[in-house]
């Protein structure tokens, strides 16, 4: 058993910006993802590297496992199903 993720990711920035979590993410010193950039007019931060970029490609794509790792960020797109096999 466990959680199946669906959805794609919307790019909300949500869970880039910041480290509610101590030592959960240790990638950027700020507590930021270090391909966090393109600051829209709100204020919010768009991924620089989504899609492409080999950070991206070789970790936070697979990101979150479970609902817990986002129930922090309403704008997260995944949704989750839990299966049992």
């Amino acid at each position: 058993m466990a959680w199946q993720r669906s959805g794609e990711c919307c790019q909300c920035g949500e869970c880039c910006r910041g480290n509610p979590n101590p030592g959960l993410w240790d990638d950027a010193a700020d507590g930021m993802c270090p391909l966090l950039g393109l600051k829209r007019k709100d204020g919010t931060r768009l991924c620089t590297g989504h899609g492409w970029h080999p950070y991206y490609r070789n970790g936070c794509n697979v990101w979150p496992h479970i609902p817990d790792h986002v129930a922090a960020y309403p704008s997260c797109s995944y949704r989750w199903t839990w299966v049992s096999d």
